[in-house]
């Protein structure tokens, strides 16, 4: 079993300079890699077996053409058989007799689907991670380069702290500002592909996603509560929109050559997994869309208002008067900001409070370029 998760190594992987923060983690991360472990599970034959089994007493039926044909076709059960006692009023929940009622069948097709779902759910999570490297091209690398350690090194020297203090306040000054937009695009395409996400999975199961956690906790906390106040007309939401036991028909040619209509009752193992699975994301990509709209305001907050920039980068430093990270900020364009915060998140706190100190002296000493 551990063998069968070893691809998804490479996404637990922390890289030596942060170039992002932790929501943008949470897509390309910690999302990616739960999508990938879902689709590994919905494609495991070891842990479920065959993804259907379709019951059958005449010899002559073919189990193996029977399985395929429902799996391919689907499967579907009655509206009208969910409520009810099993046994009595059905044979099992959402199965019984087809009485013809329009709109009674509950067509169930996605389920070959939802691998190849979930696998491009991830992919689509990733991408704006993907364009951010493109895009960012290591240039924080090569800045911050050995400047993380918890002891000052021989690396923070007078000529290194020359070469990047002259790089922020006059070779590159007032240049990154294109960077910087960037990484809020991106930030913007993640709030976007979540959004998306959630409209994406109602439309591939046909209405039921955009309320399905809020109806599950429902009838999880009904279910709770003492059975003379208990609401018998409630049906699970797992089980009317991933049961486990469904029916398919089909026809073939009788010995007289009339057509033959034959019902059959299919088991559906990976429902089990399924209705799970789709729970989870739905708890998760709400929790992820509300943080992530956070995330976006709070960008154009810092881009909109200085002084929050300034409460940011002392939020950074220690024992360093707010008027020098004022005359900073003043100075700096926001894309010239967004690359001294992140050398904060990425470098030794004492080599990065010595650079604030010195670069305030630099700009102090340079007339103001309008």
């Amino acid at each position: 079993m551990i063998d069968l998760f070893m691809p998804i190594r490479s996404f637990l992987k922390f890289g030596n300079v942060c170039t992002d923060n932790n929501v943008f983690r949470m897509h390309y991360k910690a999302t990616v890699i739960m999508l990938l472990v879902f689709t590994l599970l919905v494609t495991s034959k070891q842990f479920f077996g065959e993804p259907i089994h379709c019951m059958t007493q005449d010899k002559a039926d073919n189990k193996e053409a029977i399985n395929s044909y429902c799996w391919i076709y689907g499967t579907y059960t009655l509206r009208s058989r969910f409520l009810g006692e099993e046994g009595k009023h059905m044979a099992y929940l959402g199965i019984g007799p087809d009485r013809g009622v329009p709109n009674e069948q509950l067509k169930h097709t996605y389920y070959q689907w939802v691998c190849f779902v979930l696998l491009g759910q991830a992919m689509m999570f990733y991408t704006p991670r993907y364009l951010w490297k493109i895009w960012e091209g290591g240039r924080l690398k090569v800045l911050a380069s050995d400047l993380a350690s918890p002891m000052v090194t021989k690396d923070w020297s007078e000529y290194r702290r020359g070469e990047l203090i002259s790089y922020l306040s006059y070779t590159n000054i007032y240049t990154h500002n294109m960077y910087a937009l960037r990484y809020t695009f991106c930030e913007i395409l993640n709030l976007a592909n979540v959004v998306g996400q959630i409209f994406l999975l109602d439309l591939f199961l046909g209405g039921a996603f955009r309320n399905y956690g809020t109806a599950v906790a429902a009838f999880s906390h009904a279910y709770q509560v003492p059975s003379n106040f208990m609401d018998f007309a409630s049906v699970n939401p797992m089980d009317e929109f991933f049961p486990k036991l469904t029916k398919c028909f089909y026809r073939m040619y009788g010995p007289s050559g009339t057509i033959e209509v034959k019902d059959r009752l299919c088991v559906l193992p990976l429902n089990i997994v399924n209705e799970k699975i789709f729970v989870i994301l739905w708890f998760w990509l709400i929790f992820l869309a509300l943080l992530s709209t956070i995330a976006v305001l709070f960008r154009i907050l810092v881009l909109s208002l200085p002084p929050l920039r300034t409460y940011l980068i002392m939020g950074q430093v220690r024992y360093v008067k707010r008027r020098v990270v004022t005359k900073i900020v003043k100075r700096f364009s926001f894309g010239d900001w967004f690359i001294l915060y992140l050398l904060g998140k990425n470098m030794n706190p004492i080599i990065y409070k010595d650079l604030i100190i010195e670069l305030s002296k630099e700009l102090e000493s340079k007339p103001l370029m309008v």
